[in-house]
């Protein structure tokens, strides 16, 4: 066990100077911040992961309690990406009107899906909203009738509607608008929010279920509540990558300047693959191929659940590290020293 303390410290060591570099050169050339705020948080992902899979490792009779601040900043990074695919996007309302112009074919779900669930409307129209705008001096040439923005009734230039005193009119039209929203957007929001408050609720009921001895950790049985929350999680999981991979599927022509499939593959990654990476440990937990340990020395023993849930966390070290040196190339502060001009989206023009 002090091999692979020191071994998984090596790989924190190594991994951490290196996201904090990363985050520091972001903070330094913060020149979007409506972007970067949500790329630091993703950034954060890393020392925090490992520098609390360290701790579980090492102080591993605590290991539930850091495991639940673990898993609810794993929730709170998944909330993060999908906040920064908009900003990049030009935020919600740019977005909205991007996406009612698209074919409705790109609300058609896949995979299966579209059996079992209806077509997502792109656009759809919520209300009708009257302005008012200055009459050019073409118009007012043209003997456009001036309005009282108040009342729209019209007015003229001795009075405004009766009112004496020859003030001159306001020169002004009224202008309908359409106000828009994306069912479409709302639903791949919720797919993935669903999935931030589930993972918190679990998070937190998995620790109380650990502490009166009825969790049972790694172990399927009925009894238990790893088995549920396990199903539960994965199930929630399992919609919120769709709702993702469906939302790229369908803003992938905007997405492209800011290379996203990189970025989709690093958070996608650290966040599912990491789950499944423990159920598949307690799979061979349950298959009895993970022996206990004994440290006669030390006076200290390992169950074969504590071993698996070591195993988990010294993995998950090293992937860190990896992860560090992803994040350095997917996600670089140089997209974000100049504006992109990404195609079909309006709005706010600085995105990364």
């Amino acid at each position: 066990h002090l091999i692979a303390w020191f071994s998984a410290g090596a790989f924190v060591l190594l991994g951490f100077p290196i996201s904090i570099y990363g985050i520091v050169t972001h903070l330094s050339n913060y020149y979007q911040p409506n972007v970067q705020c949500y790329v630091v948080r993703i950034l954060w992902m890393v020392p925090i992961y490992s520098i609390e899979s360290w701790l579980c490792l090492r102080f591993h009779t605590f290991a539930i309690y850091i495991e639940t601040l673990r898993d609810c900043y794993e929730s709170f990074v998944l909330y993060s990406f999908l906040q920064f695919l908009i900003e990049v996007l030009g935020g919600e309302e740019a977005l909205i009107l991007t996406l009612k112009d698209k074919s409705p074919t790109r609300g058609v779900h896949m995979w299966g899906m579209q059996w079992c669930v209806k077509p997502w409307l792109m656009g759809q129209p919520v209300s009708r909203i009257t302005s008012y705008e200055p009459l050019t001096t073409t118009q007012q040439g043209e003997g456009v009738a001036e309005v009282d923005p108040a009342t729209g009734a019209p007015m003229t230039s001795s009075g405004g509607g009766g009112g004496g005193g020859g003030v001159p009119a306001a020169a002004v039209r009224p202008v309908k608008r359409i106000q828009w929203t994306s069912p479409f957007l709302i639903k791949c929001k919720y797919g993935v929010l669903q999935y931030v408050v589930l993972k918190f609720f679990c998070s937190f009921l998995a620790m109380i279920l650990e502490m009166n001895h009825v969790y049972k950790e790694g172990d399927f049985t009925y009894r238990g509540g790893y088995l549920y929350i396990c199903f539960i999680t994965n199930l929630s999981q399992c919609w919120a990558l769709y709702c993702l991979i469906f939302f790229y599927n369908a803003t992938k022509n905007e997405l492209g300047p800011i290379r996203p499939v990189g970025k989709f593959l690093s958070v996608k990654a650290l966040v599912f693959f990491t789950w499944w990476q423990s159920v598949g440990i307690s799979i061979l937990f349950q298959m009895g191929m993970i022996p206990h340990y004994e440290d006669a020395d030390a006076g200290r023993e390992w169950s074969a659940e504590d071993v698996a849930k070591g195993l988990q966390d010294y993995l998950i070290c090293i992937e860190m590290f990896a992860g560090a040196i992803v994040h350095v190339f997917v996600f670089p502060h140089t997209d974000y020293i100049r504006p992109l001009a990404l195609g079909g989206a309006g709005g706010r023009g600085g995105m990364g």
